[in-house]
Parts: structure tokens; sequence; C-alpha cells
């Protein structure tokens, strides 16, 4: 364990944290965090969990096996069943994992490096609990014990949920069980099917980590520098935090709050983009105890400086501490939220920052996607963004879901509760704006369900809502999102989920499909709908001529009518904005953004260097505007330099002329990042 020690002030602190080995903190909570951990994720006809944990390259250690749950999830008993043989098998199942005859045998045959044989005889005489080497490696039941399977959600943890201790299950080596698989099987099933009842591969579960380090100034000079950097090894750790900050003037508290960062406000730290502190359980502060003086539990979960203390007096801050109220698995996950750095004063908002993932660019990649909501004759305006973690080994991280939805029209304040949103199998078109709702978004077909969950009884709906729950999302169609994370409001605040159960790259996954938000207060008419696309980011700078009284919402206002695009496609931002040219020209930094990012960048070159789009950038099916303006006034900035010496002339016709041919500088420097954006360990 580490023991950390803090110091701060208004100099230059050094770090003084040790731990119990004599490392520096930062090297203590790396030690803490150095462990193998695996999963096994069972999705038909059983729901579950295994995880495996053993301390990193040394697989002679003992092995934890916890098994989270495992529930009867294709509809076929409501029964709890019992003394479930189960086994690592040597290959990674195939699409035979739901076959109804001859189940899992892709799996191969049970896990056995070490060539483990008793000939004629039984293997009960020699494989026992007190001689695990004499088992082969990969019979579990034989060492551990059998499974139970719980037939009802409200049973699972009284009867499924197990913790086991294993001295010959490697993680790491050459006889690792990563890339194997997990098989349940069912001694009594039907014959057809064969004694496999389930099986699932054996993935990595990695560690997660967020960073807090691209600040945004709340209207003041933005002088913070440094980061938030927070994290976790899985969800049965420590959140291991780390505070590194410069540039502090006079302030008082910093918090984590419930959504991310817009960077196109002008104000993008404020209660009506960000909103309050990020508190789950509903903790009131006014009960929690004065700051550092309680148990992280006693504070609301993103009340950083309550539990750790806040910057007051402080012009550079640094410091690591261990939070066991912090997470980033689960449905109360803080990835994607925002860091707010707080005034003394009237606790004035000072700086914001969103919470990135952080993660190394040679094990893992950032897949982003959106469903953009903006039919102009459709039912509902704004965008769902939603970004996954996808590693090497192809296993996934929860998927962290962004919403901002409002009725269409630009002055249009209303605001509808309780819609519930769900996922299609197929992109909607025209119909996502006609008007008979028995008729709308019909293309996008039926709720997606890969899995084939409640598939022996599809009927039994009574069955389906009482299993299908926040806390048993994999009991769930993945495309049920609303049943797993609430109802969603139209005109109400942004929100931010995580979602266990929405893959978004194929072979399963929902990018290629439709996202259908159904009527107000729980309705069952489709109200609304967007299809699910790649969400890229293309950053280009520009140099403009500044024109008198030159506004920049007002030039982007302008652009987006010519483009014929919505704002969460195309924003500037605004800390990079700056004159040039004595204020003759203005250098922006613009992000085109969504599945058209890159034909949004050369629409807009043609559209500043000729002044004229012909078409929208964006196509609408069953929509033209025509009142749309085909032209802009704007120019690239060419600036004459005074200094240029007029020697030379021209030759020919026009030899007489006294002036040398300008070259102008270059206007437009465009660097084109694709996403996902890339925060590095």
């Amino acid at each position: 364990m580490c023991r950390t020690s803090r110091k701060a002030s208004g100099a230059a602190p050094p770090l003084a944290s040790t731990c119990e080995t004599g490392y520096t903190s930062s090297r203590c909570l790396q030690l803490r965090c150095v462990e193998e951990l695996e999963l096994v994720l069972f999705r038909y006809p059983v729901v579950g969990r295994v995880i495996f944990r053993q301390p990193a390259e040394q697989p002679w250690q003992d092995t934890t096996v916890l098994i989270e749950y495992l529930i009867q999830a294709d509809g076929s008993t409501q029964n709890t069943t019992f003394d479930h043989r189960w086994a690592i098998h040597s290959s990674a199942p195939g699409k035979d994992f739901y076959d109804w005859q001859q189940r899992c045998l892709s799996a191969g045959g049970v896990h056995n490096p070490f060539k483990v044989e008793w000939g004629n005889r039984s293997a009960n005489d020699f494989c026992q609990p007190q001689l695990p080497a004499m088992c082969r490696m990969g019979a579990l039941d034989a060492r551990l014990g059998r499974l139970t399977i719980a037939g009802r959600r409200r049973t699972a943890q009284k009867y499924s949920r197990r913790m086991f201790v294993d001295g010959n299950l490697p993680l790491s080596g050459r006889h690792s069980i990563l890339g194997k698989s997990l098989v349940i099987y069912e001694d009594n099933g039907p014959k057809a099917r064969g004694e496999r009842l389930a099986c699932s591969a054996v993935i990595g579960h990695f560690r997660r980590k967020v960073v807090a380090k691209d600040w945004y100034a709340n209207g003041d000079e933005l002088t913070v520098s440094g980061r938030v950097e927070i994290t976790q090894q899985s969800e049965y750790d420590v959140s291991n935090v780390e505070v590194q900050l410069k540039g502090l003037k006079n302030n008082g508290g910093y918090h984590i709050h419930k959504t991310p960062v817009e960077a196109n406000l002008a104000f993008p730290c404020e209660a009506s983009t960000l909103y309050g502190h990020w508190n789950p359980f509903e903790v009131n502060p006014k009960s929690s105890p004065p700051p550092r003086q309680g148990t992280s539990d006693q504070y609301e979960l993103g009340d950083l400086s309550g539990k750790f203390g806040g910057l007051n007096g402080l012009t550079q801050y640094e410091d690591s501490y261990n939070d066991t109220n912090l997470p980033l698995f689960g449905y109360n996950s803080i990835i994607g939220r925002s860091v707010v750095i707080h005034k003394h004063q009237r606790n004035a908002r000072w700086a914001c920052s969103t919470l990135e993932r952080g993660y190394s660019p040679s094990e893992a990649r950032e897949l982003r996607a959106i469903a953009s909501f903006h039919h102009p004759t459709g039912y509902a305006y704004g965008y769902v963004k939603m970004t996954q973690l996808i590693h090497n080994d192809g296993s996934q991280s929860e998927t962290v879901i962004e919403i901002k939805l409002r009725h269409p029209g630009k002055n249009d304040r209303n605001s509808t509760r309780n819609h519930n949103w769900q996922i299609f199998v197929n992109p909607v078109g025209v119909d996502a704006a006609v008007k008979p709702t028995s008729t709308r978004c019909v293309a996008g077909g039926y709720v997606w369900n890969p899995f084939y969950t409640q598939l022996a009884d599809p009927l039994n709906l009574d069955l389906y809502e009482q299993e299908c729950a926040p806390d048993n999302p994999l009991r769930c169609y993945v495309g049920d999102v609303g049943a797993r994370m609430g109802t969603i409001d139209l005109g109400g605040e942004r929100v931010v989920f995580t979602d266990a159960n929405f893959p978004l790259e194929a072979p399963v996954g929902a990018i290629g499909r439709s996202i259908v938000i159904f009527g107000p207060d729980q309705s069952h008419e489709r109200f609304a709908c967007a299809n699910i696309e790649p969400d890229h980011n293309v950053i280009k700078y520009i140099n403009l001529q500044k024109p008198p009284r030159f506004v920049v919402a007002q030039f982007l206002e302008e652009l987006r009518s010519v483009m014929g695009i919505p704002e969460w496609m195309l924003d500037v931002d605004a800390r990079k904005t700056k004159e040039l040219h004595g204020g003759a020209c203005i250098q922006m930094i613009i992000h085109f953004k969504g599945p058209l990012a890159h034909r949004l960048e050369m629409d807009m070159s043609r559209l500043i260097a000729a002044g004229r789009l012909d078409a929208p950038s964006l196509f609408i099916p069953g929509y033209v505007n025509q009142k749309r303006k085909p032209t802009i006034s704007y120019r690239t900035c060419g600036v004459r330099d005074t200094n240029e010496k007029r020697t030379k002339s021209f030759k020919g016709r026009f030899s007489s002329s006294s002036f040398a041919p300008i070259e102008p500088k270059p206007f437009v420097i465009a660097i084109i990042v694709i996403s996902p954006i890339i925060i590095f360990l």
C-alpha cells in the first residue's frame, strides 16, 4: 500500500509522497496497478461476466476468479439450474455459440498444455482440489467446484456470484489462457444440442485512464496549465489521481461536472452548459464534512477539493491521492465529463477541461460515431455522440454517449420528457421526416438484437421488462438503450451515459444502423430518427480578410447556411483566433466534424476561394432549401508587403507599368487530423 503526504505552496512545491517500498508517489501508484486482468462476457443463452486476476508476468502466482453473475437469458427457463461443469478450452469460439446443434464445438477440447492423461483410469481418481497439478489446466470444475446459473435477475447475487482462487491458471507466459474460451456445460440438456451450454472468449480487461489537460478560459485570460490525471485498474480497484497545475490565481475548489466542454462557446464553463457537480448518489453537500476530514463517500462524487483539499492561496499545485469513489467503469463513470476550476471569490467558474481518454496508440484506438438529427422538417434537432476504445486484441471498452437534443426551430424552447430510445437494425432515409407516425422511421426495421436475447420466448414482454435493467445490461437487447440508460428529454440539459452493452464496430457494431426516439411520456410511437455514422474531426487553419465589424459567430453562421450544415459539424476554436498584419486579416482554426468532415473541408476551401458553392455540402433526403444563399462575401487574405521595392517591370504590351507583381503570402494552411483524438500516456 502507498502512503502519500501532500505539500503545496504558493511557490514551487516539490512532490513529497512516499510509499512503503521507498518509491515516489508516481512509482508507488504504478506498483499497485501491476496486475494482469482478463475477462469473459457471456451473451447467449446465458449472460454474465467472469474476471480473472493475477500479478502481471508472474504465471506461477495464484489467480483469483470472480464470477459476477450468470443468468439465463434466452427465455427458455426462469428456473435456477445447478451443478454446471465449466472449463477453459483451447480455442476461441466461432459463431456456433448460438447453434442449436453441436454448440461451441469450435472451442476445441479442454486446455491441457502439460498433456495430463490418466490412460484408462477415471480422472476422478487423480484430479482433485487437493491435487491441482494432476488436473488438466482448463478443468476448473474439478479443482474449484461447479457453477449455478440463476433463472432471474433478483436471485443472481444469491446463487451465481462466486469467487475462487486457483494456483494453476496462468494469465501470462506461454501457457496463458488469453484468447482461449470458457465453456459452461449442461449435462441434462437436449441431446441434439450436446453437452455444451454456452461459451465465450477470454479477452483482455484493460485499465482506464482519463486526462484533463486542454483548458478553456471562462471569459478571463487563460493562465492555467497542467493536468488532472485519473487511472483505475478495474471497477474493484481504487482510482489513482495525480494533479499538476500551474498558473493558478486566487482559486478555490475544483470539481468534476456533469458534461464535456463545448469548445465553441465564449463562456464554456458556465452552469448553462456544464451544469452542477457530478453527483449521481445525490449527496447533500451541506451535510458533507469540512474538506479533507471525511471519507470519499461523504462528499459529492465529483467534489475533488472537498475530498482532498482545495487550491486556496496557491500559484501551483502538485499532488497524488487515491479515491475509493471515483469510477472510470460502469454507469457512474466520469469519462467524458469535465473538470472545472473555480475562483475563490464568489466561487466563479474560471477554467474547465474535458476528461478525455488516455491511452497508447500502439495498444488501442478510439472510435467515434454520431447520430445527427439535422433534418429541417424532422422532429428532433441535435445529436447523439458515441465514443469507444478498441484494443488491439479486439476487446472493447464501455461506450460513452453524449446527448444534446431539442425540438426543431431556431427559437423553439419546448421541452418534452421521458422519450424512450432504441437502436434499429437498418438505416433510415426520407421516412425520418414524414408526418404520419405510422410510417415514420419504418425503414429502420426493428430493435437490434444480435445476441438473440429472449429468443426462445420473444412475446413474453413482461419477463423481458423485469429482467432487462441498468444493473443487468447484458440481459437487454443491444439496441434497447433506453431500458439500460433510462429515458431522454428533448429541450432539456445535455446528458452523458456510459453503456456496457453498446458495441460500435463491426462485425457486431452500431455504425450503419439508426437510432429511433419514441414519443414523450414513454409513448410507443416512433417520433424521430437518425443514422449512426463515423464521426471524424478535420482541423484547418484559415486566414481571412477582416471586414469592418467582423464577428466570428456571424461568419460561422453564414458559412453553415451556405454549406447547409448544422452548428455541430463546423465550429471554431476561439482560443486560437488572432489578428494578423495589423488587423487587416484574422486567423482561425476551423473544426469540421461528422461523417462528411473531409468533404466539408474541401467545400469550404472552394467557397472561400471562389465565393460560391452551387450545392449544399450535406445532402438531406427529401429536402431542398429553396431559400439557400449560394455565395459568401468573405475572402482569403493576401497582403501586399509595403517594404517591397518596385524595380521589376513587365515586358511586352504593358511594359510601361511601374508595378512589380506581388506574390501573395500563403493564406491557407490545412492540417487534417482524423479522429480518434489521441491522448498519449
